[in-house]
């Protein structure tokens, strides 16, 4: 049978249409300089972009594992026992994983950053709209046909290659708003670039564990929203006085807990001081570079 090249067309455009109307995972490969002192150490951790009919969710693939690992423990130990006896360690508290989720509402048209800093979870309401050129140059990424577009973004330069063949004005992190899904996208000095590794269907099973408004495990602490000048704001003095939460939290202790030994606050305070500055001078190539400066 011999089909004309515009019944061809028509199929393909349906196929793609209901392989994407359904919930899929994009994967994207993450790859990130962070400080900007030592170029070579260059990390990489594997990204989630799990778009549903509604909205879609951004995070790492490897704090979703290890919290729903400790989430495990913690239900083992509470039908056991009815009270958790060992507290796991929670990969927000690991140093190499990405610890913020990033929604977007398709529906409202809104996008929501959602991260913590100390013992508060905020949801920082982050509407901008990247203005995008595109550009006639054309590639292939994951044997994708993609098309070139390049914006200023978070005090950067970006060139992203999307697909139109894939019917989601989406992307990894914050980017969005071209037609098409953003499959690959890098900043001009190479720092930090998203490529996608593969594509899956969500099972139902996976959909349920999914919640749109960016759910942690441990979701202890308060819950403040927060708009994104307010949320600079708090972001530079964390910064700049890294253990304010910290003595707010142990301000009724004379001694802490570490590991099983009791420690003096202050001291414990002090070296957690130095630790956390330690990170944040090491942390000076940030994504949004602009959120570095006053």
């Amino acid at each position: 049978m011999v089909y004309s090249g515009k019944l061809v067309v028509i199929i393909l455009i349906l196929l793609f249409g209901n392989l994407f109307s359904q919930s899929q995972r994009f994967i994207y490969e993450y790859q990130y300089i962070s400080d900007s002192a030592h170029l070579e150490s260059k990390k990489t951790e594997l990204m989630y972009l799990d778009v549903m009919p509604k909205f879609s969710k951004y995070y790492s693939g490897e704090t979703f594992k290890n919290d729903s690992i400790a989430k495990e423990t913690l239900d083992k130990q509470m039908k056991a026992t009815g009270k958790i006896e060992n507290m796991p360690q929670s990969a927000a508290s690991k140093s190499n994983t990405i610890k913020y989720t990033v929604i977007k509402d398709y529906a409202e048209n809104k996008q929501f950053f959602i991260t913590r800093m100390g013992r508060t979870k905020y949801n920082v309401s982050d509407n901008r709209t990247i203005q995008w050129s595109v550009h006639p140059e054309k590639s292939t990424v994951k044997e994708y046909n993609v098309q070139k577009a390049t914006a200023d973004f978070g005090g950067r330069k970006w060139t992203a290659w999307f697909c139109t063949d894939i019917p989601v004005q989406d992307g990894p992190y914050k980017f969005r708003g071209l037609p098409g899904m953003i499959l690959k996208i890098e900043d001009s000095t190479g720092s930090h670039s998203f490529t996608l590794a593969g594509i899956k269907k969500l099972s139902d099973q996976e959909i349920e564990k999914i919640a749109p408004t960016g759910n942690f495990v441990f979701d202890f602490g308060d819950k403040v929203d927060v708009d994104l000048p307010k949320y600079k704001q708090l972001f530079l003095e964390s910064r700049n006085d890294p253990a304010k939460s910290l003595r707010l939290t142990l301000h009724n202790m004379d001694k802490v807990n570490v590991n099983g030994t009791m420690v003096d606050k202050g001291a414990y305070i002090r070296e957690r001081e130095m630790q956390m500055k330690k990170t944040i001078k090491e942390d000076n190539n940030t994504i949004e570079l602009d959120m570095l400066r006053k």
